[in-house]
C-alpha cells in the first residue's frame, strides 16, 4: 500500500494566528513594529522549531529590518505581553555570540536537544491581562524594566582594563624613585 501524500497549499506556506490572540488585549495595545516582528517571526516556525527561533538583527535583515533600537522595542513589547518568551539565553560562548532563542507562548515547544530547548506546552502569557487599561499599565512597566535590566548588564559586562592601570602605577612608582638630588656645595 502506499502512502498518501502529504496535503500543500497550492498558494504556499502559510501562518496560523487565531482570532482569540488577535483581539486580547496584550495584542491590541502592541506597536505597530511589534506586530510586524510577530508575524516575521511566526512565519519562521515550520511546526516543530518553535523554541528554537532567533531574531538577531543579522538574521531579521532579510525580513526588512535594520534598525537594531526597533528591533530591540518590538522584542520587549512581545516579551512583556506575553507572547514571546526566551528559551535559552545568548551571549558569549566558547568564543562566539550566541543569539537568544525564543518560543511563541501560544504554541508548544518540542525538545531539542542541540540548542537546549526543552520541550513546554503552550502556555498562553498573552491572556493574563483583562482589560486593555491594564495591559497598556503593563507595557509601559515592563518595557522600562527590561530596558534597564539590559542596561545593568552592559554596564557589568563592562571590565576596566587591569593592564594599562597597572602600567600606570609602575610610571608613577618608577617617576617617583628617580627623581635626582644634586648635592650642595
Amino acid at each position: 500500500m502506499s502512502k498518501k501524500p502529504k496535503f500543500q497549499d497550492p498558494n504556499g506556506r502559510h501562518i496560523r494566528v487565531y482570532c482569540t490572540l488577535l483581539n486580547s488585549p496584550a495584542y491590541r495595545v502592541l506597536g505597530p513594529a511589534a506586530k510586524a516582528l510577530f508575524i516575521d517571526m511566526r512565519a519562521k516556525v515550520t511546526g516543530t522549531n518553535n523554541g528554537n527561533l532567533s531574531a538577531a538583527l543579522s538574521d531579521m535583515k532579510h525580513q526588512g529590518w535594520s534598525a537594531s533600537a526597533t528591533l530591540s522595542k518590538a522584542l520587549y513589547e512581545l516579551r512583556v505581553m506575553g507572547f514571546l518568551a526566551i528559551t535559552r539565553y545568548g551571549g558569549l560562548r566558547q568564543g562566539t555570540r550566541v543569539p537568544h532563542l525564543y518560543r511563541f507562548t501560544d504554541l508548544d515547544v518540542y525538545e531539542m536537544s542541540k540548542v537546549s530547548v526543552q520541550a513546554i506546552k503552550a502556555t498562553h502569557d498573552y491572556q493574563r491581562f483583562d482589560t486593555l487599561h491594564a495591559a497598556e499599565h503593563a507595557l509601559r512597566e515592563g518595557v522600562k524594566a527590561l530596558k534597564e535590566e539590559g542596561r545593568q548588564k552592559q554596564i557589568t559586562k563592562k571590565k576596566v582594563p587591569t593592564q594599562n592601570m597597572h602600567h600606570f602605577e609602575q610610571i608613577s612608582r618608577s617617576s617617583a624613585r628617580t627623581t635626582i638630588f644634586t648635592p650642595l656645595s
